[in-house]
């Protein structure tokens, strides 16, 4: 839309780096910027080889907004991606047990990048004013001052070695809702995790109002779809 915005995560999923081993996690020095709840003390007492931590320099989540309302075609479609996941994997394959707790710091989102624009098929070039004002109604609809972070957990995300459905549950907007996720896991090595997934959500079910004007003939679609592409590294070998 013209200045739509929104929100994520978004959804999941998301999370500032994490730690390189039992010891680093004490040096996360900016707690403002990661949840309170993070990480969780099990992964403090994992065995580090079984612990993962996402790199967010080769991990990004995209968030697709459409346009609705009966004059859409004034409006346009966005994406928002973050390239700041931040998060941490335990994964005992021996025993197929895996649980994953991730995060995305919300007011440093991207929106409509050209690139992202492109590979994704959409025709309409939003101008700079458009995008700053897009990005201004986002952060105003998910109030990201008060909930800066969008939230993955998952105590059992074992069913991704399998093809199975990973229960989890997705905290935004102050709203968590359990889900369950098609998320596919690669282990090509000891030392690194691949993990990538697709799912939509609706910001009304999370308590977030779409952005409307001219009391709705442009709109942003309730519907938002969200795909991640995530790589995570041992913390210690």
């Amino acid at each position: 839309m013209t200045r739509p915005k929104f929100r994520q995560l978004a959804a999941l999923l998301l999370l500032p780096l994490l730690l390189q081993g039992c010891s680093n996690y004490s040096q996360l020095a900016d707690t403002q910027s990661q949840p309170a709840n993070f990480p969780d003390s099990f992964y403090l007492q994992a065995e580090p080889n079984q612990v993962y931590r996402i790199d967010s320099q080769f991990s990004q989540i995209i968030v697709t907004v459409r346009r609705g309302g009966l004059m859409a075609r004034l409006g346009h479609d966005h994406i928002v991606a973050s390239n700041h996941v931040q998060g941490i994997i335990y994964l005992d394959r021996e025993n197929q047990r895996c649980r994953a707790q991730l995060f995305v710091p919300l007011n440093i989102l991207e929106v409509d990048n050209l690139q992202l624009r492109s590979a994704a098929d959409m025709t309409t070039k939003p101008s700079a004013a458009d995008i700053e004002g897009t990005t201004s109604n986002m952060l105003k609809s998910i109030e990201v001052e008060k909930f800066p972070f969008a939230q993955l957990h998952s105590q059992n995300c074992s069913g991704a070695l399998s093809g199975q459905p990973v229960p989890v549950t997705l905290s935004i907007h102050g709203v968590s809702q359990n889900r369950s996720l098609n998320i596919s896991l690669q282990q090509p090595d000891e030392a690194q995790l691949f993990i990538s997934g697709d799912f939509a959500i609706l910001q009304t079910d999370f308590g977030i109002e779409p952005f409307s004007i001219m009391n709705g003939l442009i709109k942003v679609q309730d519907r938002l779809h969200l795909s991640f592409q995530l790589r995570a590294q041992q913390t210690q070998p």
